[in-house]
């Protein structure tokens, strides 16, 4: 409610393509896109063709009311592992986070993402520890990861991973997996069957691959000068040409720039990762040297806590459970994995997945409790 202006994206041009024209698409003279998955698009196309002039902010709000109701989920999700005080203080550290309180003014995809991986979450491990599965909780789950792998790309191979191990350790039935498999592919095969019937090729998921990759070299994708291998003006040449060239060209486009200016030199790619790995877990390129009091409080030292407080967790969590632990390096390593190879330019990034280190936070604070009143009783 006190902002005054809203920050929109590409989403939001082909949302209002979508009200205006009944075209998912970007740019209406080159047709159709796959450059932003679904959901997000179509989320902010009903407030656009509800409300009009003033649908931002209205999005702005539901997106408010979904963080706010965030703490509840993460609450429900660590009671099943039988910490219910765990629970509480993970909600409390996500409503005190500064970042989560700001970014539903974004009109960015995160913001919904997050609740609906973690109602996927919930639904998922309601059935991890139920003995006596109900069919309606496998179509549940089914329709959510639909949902979900429509729109973040980015948390398709651990929910499959995540899938596959309900029916490897025996939480669900043959039957069961095989129904999940059916919701999933009956509700997500319509995207794919409109990509191809509108690009004659098929595209699972969307269109950015090298666009990202390539988006790690230029000035602003780039924290280290040795790596800023596109110069500015060659960067801004080639994002004009996104209103003349269609999506699938410009990533050809970009392929070749890539390969130009890093033309037997692999190590770069190597030393991008490392840099992308850094901007991601602490700032993005354009934060990283900025020392103003809003950054610096608000984000930089905040982070620094948080990872520390990461580390430190993840040894305790060593001691108490094996299982979640490993759980826990590859939740991490599914994020940050991409962003090595792409860019780490966006801090929303990190907002994807930061909530998973207040779970974290949390836990140590809990860990910490106990040493100090168990020290407290032997006294």
């Amino acid at each position: 409610m006190i902002q005054k202006e809203f920050l929109t994206l590409e989403d939001f041009t082909i949302a209002k393509n979508i009200v205006e024209y009944h075209q998912y698409s970007e740019f209406v003279a080159q047709g159709g896109t796959a450059f932003k998955l679904p959901v997000y698009p179509f989320f902010i196309s009903f407030f656009l063709w509800l409300l009009g002039s003033h649908a931002l902010l209205a999005i702005a709000i539901t997106q408010a009311i979904l963080s706010f109701f965030t703490p509840v989920l993460l609450y429900k999700i660590i009671r099943m592992f039988g910490n219910e005080k765990m629970g509480i203080i993970s909600g409390f550290l996500f409503l005190l986070s500064p970042a989560y309180f700001l970014y539903p003014g974004i009109i960015e995809a995160s913001n919904i993402f997050i609740s609906i991986l973690l109602l996927w979450f919930y639904l998922y491990f309601r059935i991890w520890f139920t003995v006596e599965i109900k069919n309606t909780s496998i179509v549940m789950l089914g329709i959510v990861t639909a949902l979900l792998f429509l729109t973040q790309v980015v948390i398709v191979p651990l929910c499959c991973l995540m899938l596959l191990a309900l029916l490897v350790l025996k939480k669900i039935t043959l039957k069961h997996f095989s129904c999940l498999l059916l919701v999933t592919g009956l509700l997500y095969s319509p995207w794919v069957i409109r990509n191809y019937g509108v690009f004659d090729k098929v595209v699972l998921s969307k269109s950015p691959t090298w666009q990202n990759i390539y988006y790690g070299f230029t000035e602003k994708g780039q924290l280290l000068d040795d790596l800023k291998l596109i110069p500015f003006e060659r960067d801004h040449y080639l994002y004009q040409m996104r209103d003349e060239v269609n999506e699938f060209a410009m990533e050809e486009t970009y392929k070749k720039e890539v390969e130009r200016v890093t033309h037997g030199k692999p190590h770069y790619f190597i030393k991008k990762a490392a840099s992308n790995f850094l901007c991601l877990w602490f700032v993005p390129p354009k934060y990283f040297y900025d020392n103003s009091l809003s950054v610096l409080m608000g984000r930089k030292v905040y982070v620094v806590i948080l990872n520390l407080m990461t580390i430190v967790s993840l040894v305790f969590l060593y001691k108490r459970s094996r299982l979640l632990f490993w759980f826990s390096l590859l939740f991490f390593a599914n994020f940050s994995f991409p962003y090595m190879i792409g860019h780490a330019a966006n801090m929303r990034f990190k907002l994807d997945f930061e909530w998973y280190q207040l779970i974290l936070a949390s836990f140590l604070v809990w860990e910490l409790s106990r040493y100090y009143k168990q020290k407290n009783a032997s006294v």
